[in-house]
């Protein structure tokens, strides 16, 4: 055999320890160089790693098409026809690899899933051969190795699938967990982990009505509770929208407190980030037990967006000849899903903190890194100008990723052409007969360092096999995967004879990580004790700390007294000075629990220190159910000395939450301190942001504590040049939900009032208070010189202030005035004139006939307001609207028309006019030059120019996710309408548009309707001409 050949052939000399030799082989002295020689060629073929097989001209192409960052390499793990339509995967401890298929996206509910087991038939480290292990599923969406099995998540349902026979199906088939709804499939129930505390917890989120594929789609949800447990646990329908965490071998589920769309992730020390389209990344910042703990803390949201780029952020993609529609938010990240924190070990340590959302509408792979800030985190750019992986393939969709046994990161490729629900598409594209294309494809990648990496483990890990103490040497790996596995299968084997081994690793180990794994596994096997917790106190690692904290709340909770849990409450106590935030945030939390004097004062300390976050503030109101007062005098004797956002929001919070208690006793004293002034700016802002707080729940909710006449004659004092503008708006808020006292005072102040309006030297804030006094005291009486009020000469915020109390009076001479006057007025005017006649449905007929009659412009209704118009739920209105605002329905022949706009050059300076006029009422074109409700047009400017025309003028191709435009009707008649930001069971919030944001409580509402079409409307032919039109381009494309 030639030496030259030998040693030119490819080998990996670096796997050769796999290959054992015989002791007597090595320390022979009997053998000769010679014979040495021919035993080293052997072993030398024996390591010899075989060549990746050939792929097809269709795969090179594809894997040619990706562009990954510096360092790294892209290989293909496993593709059609092996699996189509992958959406998930797991491996389980042997080596077994478990693809989901999910088939019937988008509109297919014939039960076309299936789980692949992938097997390696030919030992050279890649699936060769896939069985179904499990068919007839509606839409799998994720999948976790549990005991001898997997669960399968498959809305409504959780499915624990077993092969007892091991020919690679499973024939046990049994719902573990049901009741979610079976909604869009975007939106749907998906991706169980098991996680630190030994819980199994899954991605999930309110529900997304339809309204195109309401039957296939409308199902709202039922209780969730354990199929074969039908009389234990219940959540509520649906889980009310939220995450949700459960334990199969104690029949425990639980809501979390956020929600996410698809994917979940935690960090090494568990503190979990969401993510949903356009918000890539946000954090659970308040666990759910915390803010049970106050009933009367009403927050919208427990969760924190952590990107400092922020959301729908600008993004790279490189591909060639994307196919997308305006309202999907082109050049920004617009699908985010499958967030995954790297937890590899195989990256290097500048990945530890780095985080991957895959966002499929622009074939790439986004990544963050994640730094600590506070309470929470703050996400920033991996890469400043590009992504992470990117593909040049239009069809390249990564919707998921999974970190390897070997510490590769695998990305999943649906690998479709169209990734767009055709609840948010057009008739055409929907029955163009390409939803389904590539769905007989699929690809699963593996990024690993451009140095290489392994693939070893198909078939070949075994650790079923492993002892207990190999088990428990897996928990100091770095890598995830083995710390994880090893967690599940030493707390399916009740191994509690582990117990020493795990306590010297909370005592010696030099990895951090592994303390918490033994630590929770302990926990979890019921064996933990004080010490160990307390051990975990005197760590280093903060997260360790922190853990440790977590795990001393369960053993108080299961064992409430003794010697131990009051030494444990000690500790806890002596930890409040400890140098990390989020040590000291989970202890304010947990100490919520601790029911003592020495507790509260710790936690006010807490609350002291870290005042300037406000989910320390948030956190430390949770924890003081039914004492708010305690906390409120602390915060105004330590706090109220420095304003900021933070301590505003607090103290707001705080009024708030004491108001919506309802007692009487500790309303009145906190009333008392803020409901009066001395005009100090200093001294006032806490007040005012107490009463402003107490204003917001009573205009939502209706008073809970009624004011006595001596107490609002305080608040009326506020009236006064002398008070802070700050101070004097958050009275008159409070008096607008309580009413004015019946005292002479009242007659004084109004005719103050009056005085201060006709006086157009006096401020222009103060004058707007004096139209909302008047208005609160008799709004009627004072028309005539409100309308009169209704010129360009006077400030624009006096005007708003009086088109507001006009909308509460209503009669036909009103709107007789604002008609007539109508353009007169300015432009931001007009648009609150034409809001004011749309907000109840008596008034639509008078808009409508004033655009009929010319009395005014069609250029003054919004493009949001024609559609609401035209799609009116009433009949005759509807009709009226679609004639007088002379939709052509032949958008072909308008299209046709307006692309004669490509041969005209346009003016981009005119065009920043155009787009002022037409399109800044809901757009912005970087951040700027408009408001931020619709989509930033900025992200356009990669698009052609025809393809921008077309979307303009006909819009309705599609409605971007998230972008559904929503008309809210209340009890008492009133309504508004636009884009819902968050929701839970019992809030909302707003966007109107303008950009107003309203937390709106839902029992007060009476109706919700989706529109049916796109924000933007058809019908802009009467606003912008051809030569508009080519400015608009031309300013929107920078050119």
């Amino acid at each position: 055999m030639s030496p030259v050949w030998f040693f030119t052939r490819p080998v990996a000399v670096t796997i050769c320890f796999f290959v054992k030799l015989p002791i007597r082989v090595i320390s022979s002295k009997f053998y000769s160089m010679r014979y040495l020689s021919i035993i080293l060629v052997w072993l030398l073929f024996a390591c010899e790693q075989k060549p990746q097989k050939a792929l097809s001209p269709e795969h090179q192409k594809a894997l040619a098409s990706l562009t990954v960052m510096d360092g790294f390499k892209v290989e293909m793990v496993a593709a059609e026809p092996l699996i189509a339509d992958p959406v998930a995967m797991e491996i389980d401890e042997d080596g077994n690899m478990y693809v989901v298929e999910m088939h019937g996206y988008p509109l297919d509910l014939s039960n076309s899933g299936k789980i692949k087991l992938l097997k390696d038939t030919d030992n050279d480290g890649l699936p060769d051969t896939s069985i179904v292990f499990a068919d007839k599923l509606k839409l799998p969406t994720g999948i976790m190795r549990w005991k001898k099995g997997i669960l399968v998540t498959d809305t409504p349902d959780i499915i624990y699938l077993e092969d007892t026979n091991n020919d690679g199906k499973a024939d046990i088939r049994k719902v573990v967990l049901t009741g979610f709804a079976l909604s869009n499939p975007q939106h749907n129930l998906n991706t169980p982990r098991f996680e630190l505390d030994n819980w199994i917890y899954l991605g999930h989120e309110a529900i997304v009505t339809p309204f195109v594929y309401k039957k296939e789609f409308g199902d709202e949800g039922k209780d969730i509770y354990f199929a074969d447990k039908p009389d234990g646990q219940h959540l509520g329908k649906n889980a009310n929208g939220r995450a949700v965490r459960f334990n199969l071998d104690s029949y425990q589920v639980e809501e979390l407190s956020g929600e996410t769309q698809f994917g979940h992730t935690v960090d090494a020390w568990g503190h979990r980030l969401y993510t949903s389209n356009a918000d890539h990344l946000f954090h659970e910042v308040l666990a759910a037990p915390y803010m049970k703990n106050n009933p009367d803390l009403l927050l919208p949201t427990a969760t924190h967006d952590i990107s400092d780029h922020g959301n729908a952020a600008e993004i790279y993609p490189i591909t060639e000849n994307p196919n997308h529609q305006l309202l999907t938010d082109v050049g920004v990240i617009t699908s985010s899903c499958g967030v995954t924190w790297y937890l590899g070990g195989a990256f290097g340590d500048k990945f530890k903190d780095v985080t991957f959302v895959g966002e499929p509408v622009h074939n790439m792979v986004h990544a963050d890194v994640i730094r600590q800030a506070g309470a929470s985190f703050i996400a920033s750019r991996l890469n400043e100008k590009s992504e992470f992986l990117a593909s040049k393939d239009a069809w390249f969709r990564p919707v998921n990723f999974y970190i390897g046994p070997d510490g590769a990161l695998y990305v999943i490729d649906y690998y479709r052409q169209i990734i767009e629900h055709p609840e948010w598409m057009s008739d055409e594209i929907n029955k163009s007969g390409a939803l389904y294309n590539g769905t007989d494809k699929g690809r699963i990648y593996r990024i690993v360092p451009e140095n290489g990496l392994p693939m070893d483990w198909m078939g070949k890990l075994k650790l079923s096999k492993k002892s207990d103490a190999e088990l428990v040497k897996l928990l100091e790996n770095d890598n995830i995967w083995d710390r994880r596995t090893a967690q599940r299968l030493l707390l399916h084997r009740q191994a509690k004879g582990i117990a020493g081994n795990l306590r010297e690793i909370i005592g010696k180990s030099a990895l951090p990580e592994a303390k918490v794994h033994a630590l929770w596994l302990l926990d979890g096997l019921k064996t933990v004790d004080v010490q160990d917790i307390i051990q975990t106190f005197r760590d280093d690692e903060a997260g360790v700390r922190e853990n440790g904290i977590r795990v001393a709340e369960n053993y108080m909770s299961r064992n409430p007294a003794g010697a131990n849990t009051e030494k444990l409450k000690k500790e806890l106590i002596a930890l409040q000075n400890d140098g990390n935030n989020k040590v000291r945030f989970q202890l304010l939390n947990t100490l919520g629990f601790v029911k003592t004097p020495v507790s509260e004062q710790a936690r006010l300390a807490i609350l002291k220190r870290d005042f300037h976050d406000k989910w320390v503030g948030v956190a430390c109101i949770a924890s003081f159910a039914g004492k708010e007062n305690q906390v409120f005098d602390f915060a105004v004797k330590e706090l109220a000395a420095e304003k900021s956002n933070e301590t505003a929001e607090f103290f707001s919070n705080l009024g708030a939450t004491i108001a919506n208690s309802g007692n009487k006793e500790v309303f009145t004293a906190v009333f008392a301190r803020v409901s009066t002034s001395n005009g100090n700016s200093n001294a006032d802002w806490w007040k005012a942001a107490t009463l402003s707080g107490i204003s917001k729940l009573w205009h939502y909710k209706g008073i809970t504590v009624p004011l006595a006449d001596a107490q609002k004659e305080q608040l009326l004092t506020a009236f006064s040049a002398q008070s802070t503008a700050e101070y004097r708006k958050a009275c008159l808020d409070l008096l607008e939900a309580t009413g004015l006292p019946r005292s002479a005072e009242v007659t004084a102040k109004i005719k103050e009032a009056g005085l201060i309006l006709s006086d157009k030297k006096q401020d222009e804030k103060l004058r707007a208070d004096a139209v909302e006094l008047l208005s609160i005291a008799n709004a009627s009486a004072y028309k005539n010189e409100f309308l009169q009020l209704l010129n360009r000469k006077e400030p624009e915020l006096v005007q708003v202030t009086v088109l507001n109390t006009l909308s509460k009076i209503g009669d036909k001479s009103t709107f007789d005035f604002l008609l007539k006057e109508f353009k007169t007025f300015s432009a931001p005017i007009q648009q609150k004139v034409v809001e004011l006649l749309m907000a109840k449905p008596e008034r639509i007929p008078l808009l409508l006939s004033a655009l009929e009659t010319k009395r005014i412009d069609k250029a003054a209704i919004g493009w949001r307001q024609m559609v609401d118009l035209m799609n009116y739920e009433e009949t005759n209105i509807r009709a009226f609207a679609r004639k007088v605002l002379a939709v052509n329905e032949d958008r072909k022949a308008v299209l046709q028309n307006y692309l004669k706009a490509l041969d005209t050059k346009g003016d981009k300076t005119n065009g920043k006019l155009v787009f002022e006029k037409n399109c800044a009422t809901c757009h912005q074109i970087e951040g700027v030059n408009g408001v931020n409700f619709g989509p930033n047009l900025s992200t356009l400017r990669s698009r052609n120019a025809t393809s921008i025309i077309t979307e303009i003028i006909n819009p309705n191709n599609s409605i971007a996710d998230k972008y559904d435009f929503w008309t809210l009707t209340f009890k008492n008649n009133n309504t508004m309408a636009g884009l819902i930001l968050q929701e839970n069971a019992n809030v909302l919030t707003l966007r109107e548009v303008g950009g107003k944001e309203s937390v709106i409580q839902k029992k007060d509402i009476a109706k919700m309707v989706k529109s049916e079409t796109s924000i933007m409307p058809n019908g802009l032919e009467n606003a912008i001409s051809i030569k508009e039109m080519a400015d608009l381009i031309a300013f929107i494309q920078n050119k």
